[in-house]
């Protein structure tokens, strides 16, 4: 008799199926959010490359056309430029070199990225844009 009533309460408890949807929003919502955060801190690592690239390309702009710019001023144009993306500003540097007689400007910024979300802490992400332009007089 008690063995007929454990196969009867183990059978009625596999079909039930009250609560189930609400397991299956607990085991689905963190990945999705985890998901849709990742997508947050990967599009924002990419815009802030890509404005670093944009802020050395501006300088270098600025280089050509105004050849006897000093480093500090290219390296204030490309920081202007940057300001309104982030609440740090990246590393710019001016290395300026000569191939035969033509003068060249180099303009680099370097940007440590920081995770928003402390959960995607992967280490120190370095984020670098460079410009060479040639300074023609």
């Amino acid at each position: 008799m008690t063995m007929l009533k454990l196969s009867s309460l183990l059978r009625r408890f596999t079909r039930a199926s009250d609560g189930a949807a609400a397991v299956e929003f607990a085991i689905i919502v963190p990945v999705f959010v985890m998901f849709i955060m990742g997508i947050f801190e990967g599009g924002r690592m990419m815009w802030i490359r890509n404005s670093i690239q944009t802020a050395t390309e501006e300088a270098a702009r600025y280089a050509m056309a105004h050849t006897t710019a000093t480093d500090t001023v290219l390296i204030t144009k490309a920081a202007d430029y940057f300001d309104s993306v982030s609440i740090d500003n990246p590393t710019f540097t001016v290395v300026r070199d000569k191939v035969g007689t033509m003068d060249f400007v180099t303009i680099s910024g370097v940007y440590t990225f920081n995770y928003l979300f402390s959960f995607f802490d992967f280490g120190d992400i370095k984020l670098d844009g460079k410009a060479r332009v040639p300074l023609v007089s």
